[in-house]
C-alpha cells in the first residue's frame, strides 16, 4: 500500500485540494476545522504540517503509524544515533597519540590527559589514570 494511502484512509474531513495535497483534521489535537496539509511528493513521500503546531511525530502517532511509514520501503533509512564515523575515527587518532607519547616513557601534559579521557568517555571505553 502506498505511504498516501495509509495516511489518508485513517484522517478524518480530508478535502483533496489540487494534485498530490489535501487537507484534513488533525488526529494530534482537538481539530474540527482542517488544518493539517498532507502533500504526496513526487518520490511518493508524505508530507505532513499541522497549521496548529503538531510535529510529525505526533500526527503518525495518532494514527496508529510511524514515521517510516511516510516514506516507500526502500527509500526510508533510519537515523544512526551516536557520533558519525568522522567524529569515532578523529577520538581513536587522538587516544593513538597518547599511546605512542606513552609507549616513548614520555608523560602526556594536563591538557592532552584530559582530552584523552574525554576521547575514551565518547568511545565508551575504560580510562584509568
Amino acid at each position: 500500500m502506498k505511504p498516501i494511502t495509509k495516511v489518508l484512509e485513517r484522517l478524518s474531513k480530508v478535502k483533496h485540494r489540487k494534485a498530490d495535497q489535501w487537507m484534513a483534521c488533525c488526529p494530534a489535537h482537538d481539530d474540527r476545522d482542517p488544518s493539517l496539509s498532507i502533500k504526496e511528493a513526487h518520490d511518493g513521500k508524505v508530507l505532513l504540517h499541522c497549521w496548529s503546531g503538531c510535529t510529525a511525530d505526533d500526527i503518525v502517532a495518532a494514527i496508529g503509524l510511524e514515521l517510516s511509514d511516510l516514506f516507500e520501503e526502500s527509500d526510508y533509512t533510519p537515523k544512526r544515533s551516536g557520533p558519525s564515523r568522522e567524529a569515532v575515527a578523529a577520538e581513536v587518532r587522538i587516544l593513538e597519540n597518547a599511546l605512542r607519547l606513552l609507549a616513548r616513557g614520555e608523560r602526556l601534559p594536563q591538557v592532552e590527559a584530559a582530552r584523552v579521557a574525554k576521547a575514551c568517555l565518547r568511545l565508551g571505553v575504560s580510562h584509568d589514570a
